[in-house]
């Protein structure tokens, strides 16, 4: 017996069902419309890779860069402590965020209002943090050609970074600079530092999409860059991760720890019991958590002043 003519009706408007128009075709056109919307998705073209939102945070503006790279125009947002203005002759040590998968420079830069309050309460030294566009889902990393013309490694390594130290008063040394993300940004932000100990002190993230093997990528992750690292760098270097226990990434963790805790890379560990993976409620807990923790990790140069 076939579906009920409620039913047919629940997936066909009637006055669809009574045109000349197939009922076949309409799912046909559906399908097509899906597989459309999955392939612009995919698409490093129909992404937006710019998308100046103003937040309404004290401190946070909205800038561009050009990268020659990817030849296009790509978005970030820069938080600017108060102490930037009122001390022209200081500089600051700089933190990247780096957003989740379907993000933008603006998707997640609503942490800066956090950043904010506590420079302001002085429970921080004041910091620079930058909020780049790393693309809907590069993983922050520079793809084959065939796939699109997507350098989100290369952007931030070689473009970006050069960019903020020469624009704004950073300490451009790897014990002033940091790194940090949710989900695919956490990931990029773990292997990021651990591949570029040179540019990067400290690295955190919120619910991880850490590698899953030490053969991911072809070599190209945590775990291999981890292991590469000098025995100085390894002793240097700190990792906060924080990740809730019903998360889908949660047991990407575990093995990774056990690697860092075999090399002797100085890693924090903080697990939320009855949490999923959620942007916002793991900000609540532990985004204040996270961002003192990298302030105290890196050197703010007791307002260091400009040579």
């Amino acid at each position: 017996m076939g579906p009920s003519r409620a039913i047919w009706e629940s997936i066909f408007p009637v006055n669809a069902m009574k045109s000349r128009f197939p009922w076949w075709c309409l799912i046909t056109v559906a399908l097509f419309s899906r597989s459309s919307r999955a392939a612009d998705e995919k698409n490093p073209e129909n992404w937006k890779w710019n998308d100046p939102k103003e937040l309404g945070i004290t401190g946070l503006h909205h800038a561009t860069l050009e990268s020659p790279s990817m030849k296009r125009t790509v978005g970030y947002q820069v938080y600017l402590p108060p102490q930037y203005e009122k001390e022209p002759s200081r500089r600051f040590p700089v933190v990247l965020f780096l957003h989740g998968a379907g993000g933008t420079e603006s998707s997640d830069a609503g942490l800066a209002a956090s950043v904010h309050r506590e420079v302001v309460a002085g429970t921080i030294d004041p910091v620079i943090y930058v909020f780049p566009n790393g693309g809907q889902t590069s993983g922050y990393r520079d793809w084959k050609e065939e796939r699109g013309n997507v350098k989100s490694e290369t952007l931030l390594i070689r473009e970006l970074i050069p960019e903020v130290d020469r624009l704004y008063r950073t300490i451009a040394t790897s014990e002033s600079r940091g790194i940090c993300g949710f989900s695919m940004g956490g990931g990029g932000a773990v292997r990021l530092c651990l591949k570029y100990p040179e540019i990067f002190g400290a690295a955190a993230s919120l619910a991880a999409a850490l590698d899953e093997s030490a053969t991911a990528n072809d070599g190209d992750n945590c775990y291999q860059h981890a292991s590469a690292l000098s025995p100085a760098n390894r002793a240097r270097l700190r990792l906060y991760l924080v990740v809730g226990e019903d998360d889908f990434l949660y047991p990407r963790h575990p093995p990774f720890l056990k690697h860092t805790k075999e090399l002797g890379i100085a890693t924090t560990w903080v697990v939320h019991s009855q949490m999923g993976h959620d942007l916002g409620a793991l900000t609540r807990f532990s985004g204040v958590a996270m961002i003192r923790q990298l302030s105290g990790q890196l050197q703010a140069g007791e307002g260091k002043k400009i040579k």
